[in-house]
């Protein structure tokens, strides 16, 4: 957990072409938003939905909005 803390690869964020989904809580402590938010500008083909009144467990706790999210990227 503590590499976590020091990893740090965002100046390498910008050399992903691909279209990808980023996925964020309003409440998540472990990644916080702004975090998401940072990543998503560095990323030049990202999107970005953030999970309002959610935390880390997003995908558990609030599936239902989190399978949607996913179909609805999916599908474009």
């Amino acid at each position: 957990a503590e590499a976590l803390k020091t990893h740090n690869t965002y100046d390498r964020l910008k050399d992903i072409k691909n279209q990808t989904l980023l996925i964020a809580a309003s409440h998540d402590r472990l990644t916080p938003q702004v975090s998401m938010e940072k990543m998503h500008q560095e990323m030049p083909n990202s999107s970005l939905v953030v999970i309002e009144m959610a935390g880390h467990f997003a995908p558990m706790t609030r599936t239902p909005e989190v399978n949607e999210v996913i179909l609805d990227f999916l599908e474009e």
